[in-house]
Order: structure tokens, then sequence, then C-alpha cells
């Protein structure tokens, strides 16, 4: 976190802290002391959490719209409590899901019958 006339400046960077800070009102921020800022970085910053090895994200636009897909993947290391939690925060079996899972294997069968067409076209050409 950078200096800014001598106070730590919370803004500072597109770090995770940088992020945080930004969405705050003003007023908290202006109440936190230099040693609270720093702390809230240094958690921030954690080791722990430390990037995936699988992490694609990237938009779709769709009708006008754009949608993000993100996939994460790699060891886990939550526990059995936060793995519970999430489980119930963010459950697998939505409507939204369904729907995903609809579309990306319709996907899938027509790239397959796509590719297939093209084979028996090539091995009668």
């Amino acid at each position: 976190m950078a200096a800014r006339n001598g106070t730590l400046d919370p803004g500072a960077g597109e770090t995770q802290t940088g992020q945080l800070f930004d969405r705050l009102p003003e007023w908290v921020v202006d109440t936190l002391s230099n040693e609270q800022k720093e702390a809230i970085h240094q958690a921030s910053e954690d080791p722990a959490w430390s990037k995936s090895p699988v992490d694609i994200r990237f938009s779709l636009p769709f009708f006008g719209k754009k949608f993000y897909v993100t996939v994460v993947g790699g060891s886990e290391k939550r526990g059995n409590e936060r793995l519970a939690e999430d489980r119930h925060k963010y459950p697998l079996r939505t409507l939204a899901n369904i729907f995903f899972f609809i579309g990306l294997a319709t996907l899938f069968y027509m790239l397959a019958v796509v590719v297939l067409a093209m084979q028996s076209a090539l091995v009668e050409f």
C-alpha cells in the first residue's frame, strides 16, 4: 500500500485490499488508523489465498447482454464446517444451474454431431 502525505493510502494498486477500501464509505475508511489499515491489508493478502492452479474467467455476449463464466479448481483447503455452509449457501441444484448444464450438454452433443458429419463426409470423399 502506498503512502500519501505520510499516511497509508487504502486505495493504492489493484489489490484485494484496495478494492475493499474502494467499496467502503469514505467516512469508514477515515476512522481507521494506519495500524488498522495495515492489519486489513495483511489479512487480505494472506498467502493461503494464493491463486488456484486452474483459474478460467471469461465473458460471453448473448442477445445483447454479457454473461460471465468462471471455472476455478485446485486442492480443497476449506474445512468441513465451511464446506457444509457453502453447500447450503450456494446449492448446486438450482433452476439456473439445471438450464446451464442442459445448454452445455446440448453444445457438446451438437459439436459431436458436426464432427461426426464432417468425418463421414471426409470418409466418403
